[in-house]
């Protein structure tokens, strides 16, 4: 019995013994410095999980193997120096890289991202990764053409934040700003509901380009600027310019003396000089009247000129229809029969030739020239057309019909 109890006592000695081992290096192991703490490695597996990569001051990035395509296009030179931007193939991710210099990829690059003791920052609202090690990105040999997003200004000031800088196409949009009507600054994009901006930097290789009133289609890459939102394209074939239209019909007001005057029609007032409006059956036109333009030498009330008393804003071109007045005389007349379309920049006070267009005195019907104006976005300009033609004898000049001018935006 006795030998019993005593190693009974003897085991329950030792498992004391052990128990306080154990708490003891327990206690050590908790008084250690909590810096010997191995910092857990952010290891992200494509672009959309970096997006959501928590910004820490502590925040480090382990070895990854990150694939992305390059749509930033540094021959376009619209571009701060060294950042590229990468998006993932057929998602709405991407982000920046800043390069320590200037880069040797191309548009549609696909490359492989390490981003282990890269920097992620955030900058005016935008994620940057900076301190890429050389080597760190490295293109796979293979070429993608990524399809911009199609989507809408007000979208894209709700979204901007989350997509990071995508490419995206915008349709319909009007431009304003830039520099003397060139892409060149900060240009405005506006649908008619929202309004986003556009940035060109002075070294683009468009920088020099026209810039249209209105665009058909606007691509380029999701920026943001604090509480800005951009789109900045890469390259002019970006930007597909579209073409509005204002048609004079000359249907709006009636006169048939042939001295001078002045009439309102539907684009403003005119000053019809030597000329009336003819809704006759043998007055070539398009609906219930035309212009017929004669002058006649030497009378001051009859000069022969058909001009607009207003400026229009921008007008890229021009066309007119023109044809002339049946009378056998017109038409047997063996004279040039034409019309001098003349530009003023100076508000009527000085007028240029733009071009000079010859009648066809054997056509039956109205017959359109198109002329190129390209003015500046910015550039106010008036049209007047003179009638050029040969006089008969008893001074007049031939009668020459005009309708439908229509100022091409």
């Amino acid at each position: 019995m006795s030998t019993l109890y005593t190693s009974k006592n003897m085991m329950n000695r030792a498992l004391r013994r052990s128990l306080a081992i154990i708490l003891l290096l327990s206690v050590w192991a908790c008084s250690k410095n909590d810096d010997t703490t191995p910092v857990p490695l952010s290891k992200p597996q494509n672009i959309t999980g970096l997006r959501k990569v928590q910004q820490s001051d502590d925040l480090k990035f382990g070895a990854t193997a990150i694939k992305g395509i390059v749509i930033s296009d540094e021959a376009g030179g619209n571009m701060e120096a060294g950042m590229v931007a990468v998006q993932e193939e057929g998602k709405d991710a991407a982000i920046l890289l800043q390069l320590s210099a200037s880069s040797n990829f191309a548009k549609g690059d696909e490359v492989t991202l390490n981003l282990e003791g890269a920097s992620l920052s955030s900058k005016a609202g935008e994620m940057v990764i900076s301190d890429l090690s050389a080597g760190a990105v490295e293109k796979t040999g293979r070429t993608v053409e990524v399809t911009p997003k199609s989507t809408t200004l007000s979208d894209i000031v709700i979204n901007a934040e989350f997509w990071g800088p995508i490419l995206v196409r915008v349709a319909d949009v009007s431009l304003s700003g830039g520099t003397e009507g060139r892409f060149e600054g900060e240009v405005v994009l506006r649908d008619g509901i929202g309004a986003v901006y556009s940035m060109l930097q002075p070294n683009t290789a468009f920088a020099d380009v026209t810039m249209p009133a209105m665009a058909n289609s606007y691509t380029g890459i999701v920026r943001i600027n604090g509480d800005k939102f951009y789109i900045n394209p890469r390259n002019v074939e970006d930007i597909v310019g579209g073409v509005t239209e204002t048609t004079e019909d000359f249907e709006d007001a009636s006169n048939t003396s042939y001295d001078v005057k002045e009439l309102s029609f539907k684009t403003g007032v005119w000053t019809l000089d030597g000329a009336i409006t003819a809704a006759t059956s043998a007055d070539m036109k398009n609906g219930a009247q035309s212009v017929r333009l004669q002058g006649t030498v030497g009378n001051d009330k009859r000069n022969g000129m058909v001009s607009m008393n207003f400026d229009l804003q921008g007008v890229k071109g021009l066309k007119v229809s023109h044809g002339i007045y049946p009378a056998s005389a017109e038409v047997a007349n063996m004279n040039p029969t034409t019309i001098d379309v003349e530009i003023s920049k100076d508000g009527g006070n000085t007028y240029t030739l733009l071009q000079q267009l010859t009648i066809d005195v054997q056509a039956k019907v109205l017959v359109t020239d198109e002329i190129a104006v390209n003015a500046a976005a910015n550039e106010q300009v008036r049209i007047r057309f003179v009638n050029s033609s040969t006089p008969f004898a008893n001074n007049n000049r031939p009668r020459i019909n005009i309708d439908d001018v229509v100022f091409q935006f």
